[in-house]
């Protein structure tokens, strides 16, 4: 069973994954998308596919939060879903009518975790390589955004400032059973914020 914690970190990372293909798709020539794919077997999910119409280069990625470790199974998992994907990626991007000149396939790990995998894996740093230093600048600060709302609305747990180390966030130091309202988050074509559930009188 999923605890609620669990919840929230997989809420978390979703949300920095729509804050990167928001920050994408602000850029020039960009177009980016989270998609469904045939792939041999049936269907895969993207959480991120990137395109450049003016210099050709297309990115496939999966995003990670990067807690904990992926035991073996695991690992192999995603090296053979972004295995079926890479073959298959060609067939789904020519009716968007896209010719890519280059294509990246790799693993976005937020929180700079690592492990053994066939795929580059990237972190909040190096993003800014992949697209523009803006992105990389957009989405740390996103994501210090993130865990300064969750460190005030935890603050009853954590007591004092919290020195997060890579690979882990705020929720790592969270007592499991907190049962806490989360705020969600609205994009406009300005940015993006959170909206905290009406309180009761």
């Amino acid at each position: 069973m999923v605890s609620e914690i669990d919840s929230i970190k997989k809420r978390h990372g979703l949300l920095i994954e729509r804050a990167l293909i928001f920050a994408i798709n602000k850029l020039p020539h960009w177009q980016a998308d989270k998609e469904k794919i045939s792939v041999a077997g049936g269907k895969a999910h993207l959480d991120c596919l990137a395109f450049n119409a003016n210099t050709g280069q297309l990115y496939v990625f999966e995003c990670k939060r990067g807690h904990g470790a992926f035991d073996g199974d695991k690992i192999r998992a995603i090296d053979l879903r972004l295995d079926k994907v890479k073959a298959s990626i060609g067939a789904h991007v020519t009716p968007k009518g896209w010719k890519p000149s280059s294509t990246g396939v790799f693993i976005l790990s937020f929180y700079g975790a690592t492990w053994n995998s066939a795929y580059p894996i990237h972190d909040r740093n190096s993003v800014a390589s992949l697209f523009e230093p803006c992105v990389g600048r957009f989405v740390t600060e996103y994501m210090q955004h993130l865990e300064t709302t969750a460190s005030n609305a935890f603050s009853a747990e954590l007591r004092e400032s919290v020195t997060i180390p890579v690979g882990d966030s705020i929720f790592d130091s969270i007592v499991q059973d907190r049962v806490q309202p989360w705020p969600d988050v609205l994009f406009s074509e300005d940015g993006a914020d959170f909206v905290f559930p009406p309180q009761e009188v």
